[in-house]
């Protein structure tokens, strides 16, 4: 009996030992894993930081070129990129120092954007007016960037065409529907367009409108109010 309980006493001290060790094992290994998490964290940041620079660098030099063209067609292409690029880039500088730089906060990044956009819209002599209502939805950076470019065409397609007469307002609202749905609409109450008519321009913005709710997974409806037009997204939330 004293035997066997030295051999219990040396096990039970074995045992002890070893979770001594394996505690620390476990201790140190999370701490490896804190600091690469860290630093993960800390060059992501920098990546949308660079990618932010570049970006603008880009809309920059296209800006440039557009204000050199003499062809009015050729300014205008050029002038629409420059927002397409502004409009990515945009999204990036958000990340950069966010404290989760994987999720965008969509009403901070889309007020921002709208009134960017708007006023380079009233600094080319379109003098609409802009009103927005944004829930705080937040979104990866790929399904923020596609619900960027699909408000940035929407709200440049009515500061263009939809009040041609005169000043007026373009609405835009971001809602979450239910817990698995929400939805971007942009409304206007300017001219509309006749059914049967064709998009004015050359038919680009309704294709990356197309592209972009698609790789939403959401679906687009245009609805001729009178007066005017209300572009509706909808689209599941939980983006990947």
């Amino acid at each position: 009996m004293s035997q066997y309980a030295r051999e219990i006493a040396a096990a039970r001290d074995e045992v002890r030992r070893l979770n001594v060790g394996l505690e620390s094992r476990v201790v140190e290994r999370t701490a490896e894993l804190a600091r690469a998490r860290d630093r993960a964290r800390v060059l992501l940041a920098e990546v949308n930081h660079r990618v932010a620079n570049s970006l603008q660098m880009v809309a920059s030099m296209v800006k440039l070129q557009a204000n050199a063209a003499h062809d009015a067609a050729a300014k205008k292409a050029l002038s629409e990129i420059q927002a397409r690029i502004s409009a990515v880039g945009l999204i990036h500088r958000r990340l950069y120092g966010a404290d989760d730089v994987g999720l965008v906060s969509m009403d901070e990044y889309l007020s921002g954007l709208l009134d960017q956009l708007a006023a380079s819209m009233h600094s080319e002599g379109h003098g609409m007016s802009l009103r927005y209502d944004l829930d705080p939805l937040r979104l990866s950076t790929d399904a923020g960037v596609n619900l960027g470019v699909v408000a940035s065409e929407w709200v440049t397609n009515v500061f263009k065409y939809a009040y041609p007469d005169g000043p007026g307002e373009v609405r835009v609202r971001l809602k979450r529907i239910d817990d698995t749905r929400a939805e971007l609409v942009v409304e206007d109450d300017g001219i509309g367009r006749p059914d049967g008519v064709p998009a004015r321009g050359t038919g680009l913005g309704t294709r990356l409108v197309a592209a972009m709710a698609g790789t939403l997974r959401g679906s687009v409806e245009y609805v001729v109010r009178h007066p005017g037009t209300t572009g509706r997204l909808v689209f599941p939330l939980g983006q990947p």
